[in-house]
Parts: structure tokens; sequence; C-alpha cells
């Protein structure tokens, strides 16, 4: 994890944005394994108020290093604080898989 050279406020209102969210409900079914998750979208939507209300916002960005894939996220704060971290992995693919479900990730600090 990377961050910004100063962490207090966004640790503040990260932990006063979290006091206040609540779980999120299970929006979705999995159709293989007939379990039951909340989507991404529903993450998103049930607590965006709150990183707003306290200053915070998230950032995905995708990220190509040579043979790896991955995205990087920032955790930002309006002080201009920030947390980061990157997941990558390889390019590949076996039969019947995707590549996240055949490849052992890596994460890189940078």
């Amino acid at each position: 994890m990377n961050k910004s050279d100063t962490s207090s406020k966004i640790f503040a209102a990260l932990s006063k944005a979290q006091g206040e969210m609540k779980a999120v409900p299970f929006d979705a079914q999995n159709p293989f394994l007939k379990n039951r998750y909340a989507t991404l979208g529903a993450i998103i939507e049930a607590h965006r108020s709150t990183l707003a209300k306290h200053g915070l916002s998230i950032v995905q960005m995708p990220i190509n290093e040579g043979e790896q894939i991955g995205i990087e996220t920032v955790l930002a704060h309006e002080s201009g604080e920030w947390l980061a971290n990157r997941f990558v992995m390889a390019i590949g693919e076996e039969k019947g898989k995707s590549a996240a479900q055949d490849r052992k990730s890596t994460r890189l600090n940078s």
C-alpha cells in the first residue's frame, strides 16, 4: 500500500464513514455455485453518499505492466491525503477458466 505523506485526516474520515455503513443486501446469485452476493454496483450505490459526506472518494484505473494486467485503487480525501494499492495478475488462460480464476495474483507497491 502507498499513501500520502500524512494520513490523519483520511483515517479519521474513513473511521466516521465506516461507523455509518451498514451491510449491503445481496442482490445477485452466482449461477454456478448458487450462492448469493452483493454486486459491486450495489455496494457503490449503498455507500457513495456516506463516503462523499466525509470527503472521501474512490478511483480505480486499469493498469498494464508487461505481461500483467490489473487495477490500481485510490481512496482519496478532500484534504489531499490518499491511500493506493495495485492488484495485478499474469495474462493467461486455462480451458474453461478466465485468467482471473487461473492465475495467482501478485500485489505490487509502487
